[in-house]
């Protein structure tokens, strides 16, 4: 007898055949991105909003352009955000999707109206996942607009230009 549903050699119901493993097949989404940011921690029994899940919480570096180097991290940690954060919504959408097509509906609705009910809802969800994708690569855009307009000041410097407050480096 297998212990709790346990697939062994010894139980006769296995399906799949020379799976010898207790675990079933495992599948991969797409690369795992990882983000540092500074969390500020409470004492006490109250926990900070976010917190359950076990989630990682992605937050964008402060905007301060002073250099190249600066605008190019933040397009790059945008991108990335937006190419993780729409692959997740657009799995989402497609797990609601089933999910409210599965759930019983109405006496009076038809297999078909419910299917396209559930994919009326689902549809939002996906939308937003494209917009995240748009933003990604408007992110990706976005550097590549500033090195193809500011190459020629990136290159050479004029000598005669009064000097900012907080110059920008190139």
């Amino acid at each position: 007898m297998p212990i709790n549903g346990q697939r062994t050699s010894s139980n006769p119901q296995t399906k799949g055949g020379s799976n010898k493993t207790k675990h079933g097949p495992s599948f991969n989404l797409g690369p795992n991105i990882n983000i540092n940011s500074t969390k500020t921690t409470t004492t006490g029994s109250v926990q900070s909003a976010g917190a359950g899940g076990g989630r990682a919480q992605f937050m964008l570096p402060d905007p301060s352009f002073a250099s190249a180097a600066e605008l190019r991290d933040y397009c790059d940690t945008l991108r990335a955000f937006g190419v993780h954060a729409s692959i997740e919504v657009m799995v989402a959408a497609e797990i609601l999707q089933a999910a409210l097509s599965q759930a019983s509906g109405l006496k009076d609705d038809n297999f078909i109206q419910h299917k396209l009910r559930a994919r009326k809802v689902a549809r939002k969800l996906k939308k937003s996942g494209e917009a995240l994708a748009d933003a990604a690569s408007l992110a990706a855009a976005t550097y590549a607009a500033f090195q193809r307009e500011y190459a020629d000041i990136m290159s050479a410097r004029t000598p005669n230009r009064p000097a900012q407050a907080r110059p920008f480096q190139y």
